[in-house]
């Protein structure tokens, strides 16, 4: 029985591993020829937009993604409910981003990305894993042909367009869990608790992951920020068997399986691919992007990040599937308080150098506190 699981476990994986590998590097090739194609300070510009945009979109989120996936992994009908204020929130959003920035990407890019993360929360918390597989992949691909059709159209707005177009894809998804599940405020009021930690923790990640490009834009200069961006993709590609892993577990630990070996295997794993972002991904890069000066530099630390960055992302796991999800919410305070500081400090001291050293600390603050925290409980 347990070599059944295990193998049925691996096939699984497999199944997500395969299509986050194809996803992401069909994305990873697509940034890199953008990467060629704007050039470092237009580059840098369209990352600061869609971090604003991946703020907003965890801001109209009821929950997060990982609440929907634990709930309803645990069989709790709670989708419509979520849906409904999400997308409300969504269009809201949508429409104050617009009058803000005047750039309709922005805002179709929130209530695309808002469908995409309660479509693929919904498959992964039901265990659909081939299905979200097919789904990813076809998102990635039309997100290449929506991004380029409409780059060469109205320029790098258009990018930001045809990727919020390209998460529509998943909107049958939606239709489905309205038709499958009723609104009920009562089941929201009951599960409350762990919705708004959920909520806190998702935006407080989202925070974790853009609040670093959002400073250093309008700080350092979105040159800067071109090159630190090119460098973090590298660290995404790195990351993709890690994110694999984490779809699979969530639902796994939730349900009350067992995923230690697999946790092993995967840290282990992650240590191997920091070797190759350190060793072989610089000079690669420098190759492809003379202009990008400063990856030579920046690579090499950023590429140390994937190590704490699994291990942060399977202790997350742990915590959620218990629904402890309070602890999550501290620590993401303190690493985002952690980050910010090194921006500022590491920046001015050593400049663009000290922008990726405070990246990596920010890594290794959120899974040493988890770390300690969980030895405590």
């Amino acid at each position: 029985m347990d070599l059944s699981n295990n193998f049925k476990g691996i096939k699984n994986i497999s199944t997500i591993g395969i299509s986050n590998l194809a996803g992401s590097i069909i994305s990873a090739f697509f940034w890199i020829y953008l990467a060629s194609l704007l050039g470092s300070e237009n580059y840098g510009e369209l990352t600061y937009y869609i971090s604003i945009a991946g703020i907003v979109t965890s801001i109209s989120l009821v929950g997060g993604p990982m609440a929907i996936t634990v709930l309803v992994a645990k069989k709790i009908k709670i989708q419509s409910t979520i849906y409904v204020l999400s997308i409300s929130g969504s269009i809201i959003s949508a429409i104050v981003l617009y009058f803000a920035f005047t750039n309709i990407g922005v805002s179709i890019f929130v209530l695309g990305a808002v469908i995409y993360n309660l479509a693929s929360s919904e498959l992964l918390g039901r265990k659909f894993y081939k299905k979200y597989s097919i789904y990813f992949i076809l998102q990635k691909i039309l997100f290449i042909l929506f991004a380029l059709i409409f780059y060469y159209m109205i320029g790098p707005e258009g990018v930001l367009l045809g990727i919020g177009l390209s998460f529509f894809i998943f909107i049958d998804r939606i239709y489905d869990g309205f038709k499958n599940t009723k609104f009920n405020l009562q089941l929201l009021k009951n599960k409350w608790g762990f919705i708004q930690n959920n909520f806190l923790i998702d935006l407080s990640q989202i925070l974790n992951g853009q609040i670093d490009k959002i400073i250093i834009g309008p700080v350092f200069g979105f040159s800067i920020l071109g090159n630190y961006y090119l460098a973090v993709q590298v660290l995404y590609l790195l990351a993709i068997l890690p994110e694999a892993v984490k779809h699979y577990i969530l639902p796994e630990d939730s349900s009350g399986e067992d995923t230690t070996k697999i946790k092993i295997l995967t840290v282990i794993f992650s240590i191997g691919l920091a070797l190759i972002g350190i060793f072989i991904a610089p000079q690669l890069l420098l190759t492809l992007f003379p202009e990008y000066t400063d990856l030579l530099d920046l690579v090499p630390i950023i590429s140390i990040s994937i190590i704490p960055t699994t291990v942060y992302t399977l202790y997350v796991s742990k915590f959620l599937a218990n629904e402890k999800s309070g602890y999550i919410v501290i620590t993401s305070v303190i690493s985002v308080g952690v980050l910010i500081s090194g921006i500022f400090i590491l920046g001015e001291i050593f400049g663009t150098v000290g922008l990726a050293y405070s990246l990596v600390i920010f890594d290794c603050t959120r899974a040493f506190v988890l770390f300690i925290l969980s030895r405590k409980i």
